[in-house]
Parts: C-alpha cells; sequence; structure tokens
C-alpha cells in the first residue's frame, strides 16, 4: 500500500508547480511584498473610533477632511484580492470605494489611478492626496494608498488588511514611486 502524499504523479507534480507559481502572485498583488511595522499600533475596525485621527491642517478642504474621515473608518478591514468593501478589500479597491463615495470616480487599478489628476512632490503632499508605489508587486505601479499627513499613509495590505504605514519605512521609501492630488 502507497503512503498518502508519499508519490506524486506527474498530474498532481504540475498542479503542484502550478500552484507554487501562481498563489504568491495573487497575494502579492495590490501590495508589498515585504509587511512593515510602521503603523500597526493603529487599532480599529471598520467604524472604529479607537483609531488616533490626525489633527489636520486648518486650511484643509471640506472634500479632503472628507476623504480623511471616511479612510479612518475603513482600519481594520481585511484584505481581499479585488475586494472593495469593508468585509475585505485591497489597495486600489480601498481608494475606489473611498472617492466614489464622494462623487469622484476613479480608475479601479493603481497603475490606471496614476494617470489621474496632478503630479505632486512629496514635500507637497496634502492630507487626501494619493500616494503610489511601484514593483511591489510586478513591475510598474502596483499599490496605492491615502496620504493622511506627517509622512503617514493609509492602506490595504495583503498581511494586515487597512493599516496606517509611514513613507519614510525603508520599503516604502525605495519604493515610493510618485503621488498624485485629486482634490484641490
Amino acid at each position: 500500500m502507497r503512503r498518502p502524499g508519499y508519490f506524486l504523479t506527474r498530474h498532481d507534480e504540475q498542479l503542484r508547480l502550478l500552484l507554487i507559481v501562481l498563489f504568491p502572485l495573487l497575494l502579492a498583488a495590490c501590495s508589498s511584498a515585504v509587511e512593515t511595522t510602521a503603523g500597526r499600533g493603529v487599532k480599529g475596525g471598520p467604524g472604529s473610533t479607537t483609531a488616533q485621527r490626525p489633527v489636520l491642517p486648518d486650511n484643509l478642504s471640506a472634500g479632503r477632511r472628507a476623504v480623511i474621515g471616511e479612510s479612518y473608518d475603513w482600519l481594520g478591514a481585511p484584505y481581499r484580492y479585488a475586494g472593495n468593501s469593508k468585509r475585505g478589500v485591497d489597495c486600489s479597491g480601498l481608494v475606489h470605494a473611498i472617492f466614489k463615495k464622494f462623487d469622484l470616480v476613479l480608475p479601479r487599478r493603481s497603475r490606471d489611478m496614476y494617470g489621474k489628476g496632478r503630479a505632486i512632490k512629496r514635500a507637497q503632499l496634502q492630507p487626501a492626496d494619493l500616494v503610489f508605489f511601484a514593483n511591489t508587486a510586478g513591475k510598474g505601479i502596483s499599490h496605492v494608498g491615502i496620504y493622511v499627513g506627517n509622512d503617514r499613509f493609509i492602506h490595504a495590505s495583503t498581511r494586515a488588511g487597512v493599516i496606517v504605514s509611514s513613507l519614510d519605512d525603508p520599503y516604502y521609501t525605495r519604493h515610493y514611486a510618485g503621488a498624485r492630488m485629486i482634490i484641490k
């Protein structure tokens, strides 16, 4: 009698190799390959009021304030590839859903979002601007988040769901690709 899992048929071996190659790609889509601890101190699930919200500049527009407020309401939502609800969301789904709530319809993919709005320098970032990262899950623009101030941004990570991270984290510094202003 053969022990289970001891011998693999050629078909089993091909299926195993296919899963080994494809599964990490699916998990990595729209997130960083390395999960950092920056921002993990911020807790709270969807709708939670326990997350510390940033002090926003007095001259910030009502539209930007609304986007930041809504962004913090998503903290703790789990990651789900191609998701766009608080039951599960990926990075571009998060940005798309938040901006759509305010009748600002953006493309669904981060690489397509990168062509919208006006390009701005990192030094010009204001809360509610979009920050983009490249080569995190394939070549080109592959991750997006919403800047919240103080060099921090909200995004959906594959391992921790919706969290706040630092742009100064070495991983995000290395993969930073640029920023876009969507709301004036």
